[in-house]
């Protein structure tokens, strides 16, 4: 995996970020995807870590007993809130990965947790997932994904606030390190690497194109049938780790 990148502009990552999940608010097809590689295993008492602005937080709210959403934004936590209004199974904690997790969430275990592009954010990746880990119940999953392939490092990762990309092998020895034990991993999404190479290493762009968004988006089904093929890279990694005891 890449060395953490220094003096992130954090200021940049929080505006670049909110424009990103605004466009992905418009993307139901790539959400749902996204979602259908986790569902299985969101069940029970649920924490899903970056809920940003809920774009995956309303399948979870589905399917979960109880859940409380999270992030380091408080903007994002109002609007969590709002949307769930309520909806007493679900609960908005403003937390960032990487600090200590407030009592609301210290006090509790889970049965799952979902963390979807927000390990790349956290400088101590390997201090985050430990934490991940001890506030799950045993037998309770991490269900995770997190940007892969290591060169296709570029403005796009440096504007969004990524310390790195992973690699599969990477990310599971993390997830292991953690004193987790990865049940499945797998590489996502080929057809989304040649535009994020194209973005932020060629044109050196430092926010996608919400056109070309919104194309990807009407062609996640060509996404789902590409996924199936024998492909060693992928913009992602998605993985489903355990605790045991």
């Amino acid at each position: 995996m890449m060395r953490p990148v220094r003096g992130l502009d954090h200021g940049e990552a929080s505006a670049t970020g909110g424009r990103t999940l605004e466009m992905f608010a418009d993307t139901p097809r790539l959400n749902a995807w996204m979602y259908a590689q986790l569902a299985e295993r969101v069940r029970g008492d649920v924490l899903e870590v970056g809920s940003g602005i809920g774009n995956l937080s309303r399948f979870i709210a589905e399917d979960a007993q109880s859940c409380v959403l999270t992030d380091m934004e408080e903007s994002y936590v109002a609007r969590l809130e709002q949307k769930f209004a309520g909806n007493e199974r679900v609960r908005a904690v403003r937390w960032a990965l990487g600090d200590d997790p407030p009592e609301a969430i210290a006090s509790r275990a889970f049965d799952a947790i979902v963390a979807v592009n927000v390990i790349e954010h956290v400088e101590d990746d390997a201090g985050a997932c430990r934490t991940l880990a001890s506030l799950l119940r045993p037998g309770g999953h991490l269900l995770a994904y997190v940007p892969s392939c290591p060169f296709a490092y570029g403005t796009l990762d440096e504007a969004l606030g990524h310390y790195r990309r992973y690699t599969r092998g990477g990310f599971e020895g993390l997830l292991a390190g953690a004193g987790l034990e990865v049940v499945e991993s797998r590489r996502m999404n080929p057809l989304g690497l040649p535009g994020w190479l194209l973005n932020g290493r060629l044109l050196r762009k430092r926010v996608l194109p919400a056109r070309q968004v919104a194309l990807f988006d009407r062609m996640v089904w060509l996404a789902r049938i590409i996924d199936r093929l024998p492909i060693p890279v992928g913009l992602g990694v998605v993985a489903h780790a355990v605790r045991r005891s």
